[in-house]
């Protein structure tokens, strides 16, 4: 195939098709579902490679993204994880404090940073009995942190372990 035609039917074979989700997001192979709160819509799909979560845009211009994936460098604990999760930067602010959390019934551990007007928070958990690692990050500006953060707090807990298949 040659020109635009094969073009395009080269790009829908190398990109997944993305799907929003309205309710709850499910991912059996993963093992996990959360609530996309009322009012939002998620995105799916549109990452290469196999599904592992969802994007959430904010209405501030925020996003939250939920993924699960294998726990390749071997972590001991949701803390040691997490302080991998929080994007390198030059800011010149303290040390981001590591605290447990719950994520839906799962103990989980939890960061953030404050980088000039851009605020990021990290949240890991590990599945009960092995397997994959879950994270759930919150990209947002400071002024919109309350309530994104408050919209990241209700994802957070609705998640749920699911059959992992």
């Amino acid at each position: 195939m040659t020109g635009l035609l094969g073009l395009v039917f080269l790009t829908s074979l190398a990109w997944p098709e993305s799907r929003w989700i309205e309710g709850t997001y499910r991912n059996p192979a993963l093992g996990y579902s959360v609530k996309i709160p009322l009012g939002l819509k998620a995105i799916t799909g549109d990452e290469s490679g196999p599904e592992r979560g969802v994007r959430i845009p904010l209405p501030s211009g925020g996003e939250i993204v939920v993924f699960g994936e294998p726990n390749s460098l071997d972590w001991k604990s949701p803390k040691e994880g997490v302080k991998m999760g929080i994007p390198r930067s030059d800011c010149t602010t303290d040390r981001p404090q590591i605290k447990q959390v719950k994520v839906g019934q799962l103990n989980g551990a939890e960061t953030s940073l404050v980088c000039g007007d851009r605020v990021f928070r990290v949240l890991l958990a590990f599945r009960k009995g092995g397997g994959p690692i879950y994270w759930l990050r919150l990209e947002t500006v400071r002024s919109h942190r309350s309530e994104d953060e408050a919209i990241l707090n209700s994802v957070a807990a609705s998640f749920k372990q699911i059959r992992w298949e």
